[in-house]
């Protein structure tokens, strides 16, 4: 028996466990002070249980949890009828039960993209660059050159892929923590990765990737340092993140490599951190 993860709201704890049990992997909860503890009864299926969570957590409110409380005391004989339950939450849900860090960033970005002409713009993109050089960092108070950066992008595929991938882990960091944990993530990530990105190259660089590494990374270690944590990284994905971060390496494709590297150290420094901070704060 695993702990998978503790929960504070009794409905939603409940909704879990069921929804696990009718997908085949054990589980029952625990009451334990404030908070309720889930657990795994069959390691086997522990990896199969942690994505499931990683799916509840971004979407706890689904019907499909709701739906699974009520098949474990009746199996519905027109199975038919459950079709509408595993219909992905619409657009206008998911923007609703998105944080306002997430929404934010994400918006910035797509302004960002038309202010500067899809990122082709020089003269626009130039206001949002990193400083060119160390003596230009020192005497200007264009301060927002530390930052902006992570909001460039080069074209529609380079800013769809990025967001695409802050919506899904921000807003699984917002929803399961706060809002202001986010932006205390983003913000350091950013800044570590331009930093690291502008001394290792000096080159133009921009994207929201480093930033995405960052949550990734944090993710990963929050995850692996405190047992409670209430969401959980799919191992599959930190190997996937590992292999593409080597890739961008072998310079095949033109990658602000640095930048992917520094976000993702400074995402596993607070994940591990804040996941002990977090755990002396239970005790």
């Amino acid at each position: 028996m695993t702990l998978l993860t503790t929960l504070q709201h009794p409905r939603y704890a409940q909704a879990l466990v069921d929804y696990l049990n009718t997908q085949g992997i054990p589980a029952q909860l625990r009451e334990s002070g404030h908070t309720i503890a889930i657990f795994v009864l069959d390691d086997a299926v522990l990896p199969q249980a942690q994505l499931e969570l990683a799916r509840f957590l971004a979407d706890p409110d689904h019907e499909r949890y709701r739906q699974a409380s009520w098949e474990r005391d009746e199996v519905p004989a027109d199975t038919s009828n459950l079709s509408r339950v595993y219909r992905a939450p619409s657009l206008l849900q998911n923007i609703r039960q998105t944080g306002i860090v997430t929404k934010a960033v994400f918006v910035l970005c797509v302004l960002v993209y038309l202010y500067t002409g899809e990122g082709m713009n020089a003269a626009t993109r130039a206001q949002l660059l990193f400083f060119p050089d160390l003596a230009a960092m020192a005497d200007s108070q264009e301060y927002w050159r530390w930052l902006t950066p992570a909001l460039l992008h080069f074209g529609l595929v380079h800013l769809g892929f990025n967001l695409f991938s802050w919506w899904i882990f921000a807003g699984i960091i917002e929803r399961a923590q706060t809002s202001a944990r986010l932006l205390g993530i983003t913000l350091t990530c950013a800044l570590v990765g331009n930093w690291l990105e502008f001394f290792w190259s000096r080159d133009n660089f921009g994207g929201l990737s480093g930033v995405v590494y960052g949550l990734l990374g944090y993710l990963w270690f929050y995850g692996r340092f405190n047992p409670r944590a209430p969401m959980a990284l799919p191992s599959g994905m930190v190997v996937f993140m590992l292999v593409m971060l080597g890739f961008g390496f072998t310079n095949i494709l033109p990658i602000a490599n640095m930048a992917h590297l520094g976000g993702l150290l400074s995402g596993c420094l607070l994940g591990f951190a804040l996941a002990r901070l977090d755990m002396a704060d239970d005790r």
